[in-house]
């Protein structure tokens, strides 16, 4: 461990080289400044464990220059000293942001004492402080973490419901035209009760889903499966990136589904003729017509 760093501030210069002389025997690296007009800048270089800071210096008070260096650097301990002190200076000086205060002549006891108990509160706060970093930023991991979760989520369930709706609307594209042939043809007249039934169910199993049989029929299973993906409002890019293919190749899917859907070359913006394509079988479907087109 490096040794704590002492800076002392005080313009008498014998007092400066006493004290760095003490500190130096307590195995602590001491250096001292006797002009107060250098503080700010000595402690945006270098930063120091404990400043013992003279309150009555000549050209600056200590106890302004205590509230600058509080500023500059709040980690660091300061013990104020002073020659003249009184109650109402001792509060005035804890109040500000000093640790200690220390009367002169100080005893060396009292000195060693207060200058490790600093260092001591220093190494719980900044163990605090790392402590509360790394929290932070393993919240941030944390964050991030669900809220990449919560897109694959959001994703595998937008996947599982398209493969379930195609599943259902490809059952309905192919089974219904037959039921249709069925129901015509005069040798299934006894099985028409039957047939009745099962389009019944295929209508519960389509309840709420477009169920336009020409774009059912006319697009094939990944150009359905886009036709559904511009319906529901996403972006070439977000189609490219749920399906994995390049954004081109969406782009060609969509000119080949208005192609087939015979809306090549007009104006109809493909996202607006698919949603009224899907209002307009609601509203069929709730009059009992299930073949709008």
């Amino acid at each position: 461990m490096n040794e704590p760093r002492v800076l002392i501030v005080d313009d008498e210069k014998q007092v400066c080289t006493l004290l760095e002389r003490i500190f130096s025997s307590w195995n602590m690296t001491a250096a001292s400044i006797s002009n107060p007009l250098l503080v700010a800048d000595e402690v945006r270089k270098q930063f120091y464990n404990v400043i013992l800071l003279d309150v009555f210096m000549s050209e600056v008070n200590g106890m302004d220059l205590l509230a600058h260096i509080g500023n500059l650097c709040p980690y660091t301990k300061v013990i104020i000293m002073t020659g003249y002190a009184d109650k109402e200076m001792a509060v005035k000086a804890l109040r500000i942001g000093a640790f200690d205060f220390l009367e002169k002549p100080i005893a060396l006891d009292l000195l060693d004492h207060a200058v490790r108990r600093a260092l001591s509160t220093q190494r719980i706060e900044l163990e605090h402080k790392r402590t509360l970093e790394e929290l932070k930023h393993r919240n941030k991991e944390l964050m991030e973490t669900n809220a990449a979760l919560s897109i694959l989520t959001r994703n595998i369930e937008r996947t599982r419901q398209e493969t379930e709706k195609l599943i259902i609307l490809q059952v309905r594209a192919l089974i219904v035209p037959l039921i249709e042939d069925m129901k015509k043809d005069r040798d299934m007249k006894a099985y028409e009760p039957q047939l009745a039934l099962l389009s019944s169910y295929i209508d519960d199993i389509t309840s709420g889903l477009s169920t336009n049989l020409h774009v059912n029929t006319a697009l094939s299973f990944r150009e359905l499966r886009v036709a559904l993906m511009i319906e529901n409002d996403m972006t070439t890019e977000e189609i490219a990136a749920h399906l994995c293919i390049s954004p081109e190749t969406v782009k060609t899917h969509r000119r080949n589904i208005r192609k087939k859907l015979g809306i090549a070359g007009t104006r109809h913006q493909l996202h607006t003729y698919l949603r009224s394509i899907e209002n307009a079988t609601a509203v069929f479907e709730h009059s009992g017509d299930t073949q709008p087109f």
